[in-house]
């Protein structure tokens, strides 16, 4: 899937409707231009979202409601630190959508809701959704929490992942990605430390533990989990370990001890090609996309796990794994 020529496209979500995956994007003349609109490929082709907001958007996530609609959440504004979060809902798999309103009305805080990867639904009703803020300036300072919702989205409240600033070289940590473990939901990391950071809640999502680096190597990008029905969790990530580091290869890690140690074992991108650097910044990643394979989201849907990403940020790949090929056996 690609916008048009000399439009670049990051960011996607992917969501599968009765066996059909709905994907979106956000697409502009780079990240945080304000011509930046938000994209959908689904049963209608590929269409563009009308929120009403002539600013930059950012950051769709799509995700199966309980209310069994399909939900989409973005950012709007811009500069990071000023985001707001939309939401809208289709009734018919992606093909329309209702008007677009606020997740919190009136909330300035930086963006409430998904920030990158789905809500989880735990089996007391809660709906978690992953969640972050981001303070720029001279010295920038990221805040990770978790939006619950008791009432299937229709209201929210924050709960804090803690983060000791003391153990800290960088920023911190943003955009969690949520999966059930053994016992309890847990939330993995994009991190400025060089490793991913991992955090569980003891009272099903409420509240939150401390968060603690794992071995997985992150280079502060954007990382997808996903628990698979033999226990293990599939990560998708760049294994980089330097802050803004490349944004390549791509792989799958496989977990077996709910995210504290993983193993490599598939390679989605190689990342063949000259790579580009990075400026990051409150406006939003300048960036050529030069040899950049990145920012995934990943679905399960039955034997076969659905997976994007942005490719060089000219496009965006849609990915199918069976969940076999994901098994190592030693």
């Amino acid at each position: 899937m690609t916008p048009d020529e000399g439009v670049q496209c990051h960011a996607s979500t992917v969501a599968v409707v009765d066996g059909r995956p709905v994907v979106a994007w956000f697409a502009g003349t780079r990240e945080g231009t304000p011509d930046n609109r938000i994209r959908i490929a689904g049963p209608a082709g590929i269409r563009t979202l009308d929120t009403g907001w002539d600013v930059a958007h950012w950051n769709p996530v799509l995700a199966p409601g309980p209310d069994g609609a399909l939900w989409l959440f973005c950012k709007a504004g811009e500069r990071i630190s000023e985001w707001i979060t939309l939401v809208t809902r289709s009734l018919d798999g992606g093909a329309t959508w209702e008007p677009v309103r606020e997740l919190v009305p009136g909330d300035r805080s930086g963006g409430r809701g998904p920030v990158k990867n789905p809500p989880l639904r735990t089996p007391d009703g809660l709906w978690l959704a992953p969640a972050s803020v981001e303070e720029w300036g001279e010295r920038p300072r990221w805040s990770p929490f978790v939006d619950v919702s008791a009432d299937g989205g229709h209201t929210w409240e924050r709960a804090p992942i803690p983060v000791d600033r003391s153990a800290l070289r960088g920023a911190g940590h943003i955009q969690p990605a949520l999966w059930w473990g053994a016992s309890r939901p847990v939330a993995l990391m994009r991190s400025t430390e060089g490793r991913a950071h991992r955090s569980d809640s003891p009272d099903g999502g409420r509240t939150w533990t401390t968060a603690a680096p794992t071995d997985l190597p992150n280079g502060n990008s954007g990382l997808a989990a996903v628990a698979l029905p033999s226990g293990r969790v599939a990560c998708v990530h760049n294994p980089s370990e330097s802050d803004w580091g490349p944004r390549c290869p791509l792989v799958v890690s496989v977990s077996d001890d709910d995210g504290w140690t993983w193993r490599q074992v598939l390679v989605l991108d190689d990342g063949a090609g000259p790579t580009g650097g990075f400026a990051p910044g409150d406006g939003g990643v300048l960036t050529s996309g030069a040899g950049e394979y990145s920012y995934p989201t990943a679905v399960l849907d039955g034997d076969r796990l659905f997976i994007s990403y942005t490719w060089q940020r000219r496009g965006i790949v849609l990915a199918e794994v069976p969940v076999s090929a994901l098994m190592v056996v030693e």
